[in-house]
């Protein structure tokens, strides 16, 4: 028995694909030549988003500051530090702080002369205290998950501010 022949092109298949073939390698040019009349978009900053993230978190918790001391005053004098730290968190992510959003002369927990919550502090201001320390808590393990996925120059920043949060919680016990 005789081997089958080869399939081969015709003619007339080659001469019909070779325009299409032509058209196609022109295409491919064009989009990649860069001649192209709409501009290609800006590379994305993976961290942009995880900055933004930890932004909104500093940005909440200075929001739960705000309440509490306005729902408890008498612990003003106590907390006040601690939201100057978080005012101080948004300035080392990069982002603009708001005016009037430190608290002039406001020193750290550590330095402050108020070790801990007032002692017989009402049913009010231990509620605020709680929902603070929920709330650093929340912001400490936000900053710890992004930490795995941002870039080493972020990731650092990152983790400073969840060791930060993590013992703002303490220290509001």
């Amino acid at each position: 028995m005789a081997p089958a022949p080869a399939c081969r092109p015709t003619r007339r298949a080659v001469l019909l694909a070779g325009p299409a073939l032509a058209g196609l390698a022109a295409l491919a040019s064009c989009t990649s030549g860069g001649t192209d009349a709409t501009p290609s978009p800006a590379p994305v900053d993976p961290d942009d988003a995880l900055r933004f993230d930890a932004v909104a978190r500093e940005q909440a918790l200075l929001r739960a500051y705000d309440g509490a001391v306005a729902a408890a005053p008498s612990l003003g004098s106590w907390l006040l530090p601690v939201r100057a730290e978080h005012v101080a968190h948004l300035a080392a992510l990069g982002s603009p702080v708001a005016p009037g959003s430190s608290s002039p002369g406001a020193r750290s927990p550590a330095n402050s002369p108020a070790a801990a919550p007032p002692p017989n502090a009402p049913a009010a201001a231990q509620a605020q205290l709680a929902l603070l320390r929920a709330a650093e808590r929340l912001a400490a393990a936000g900053h710890t998950a992004a930490v795995g996925r941002a870039s080493r120059r972020l990731a650092v920043v990152l983790a400073t501010l969840a060791a930060s949060e993590a013992s703002h919680e303490v220290a509001l016990a």
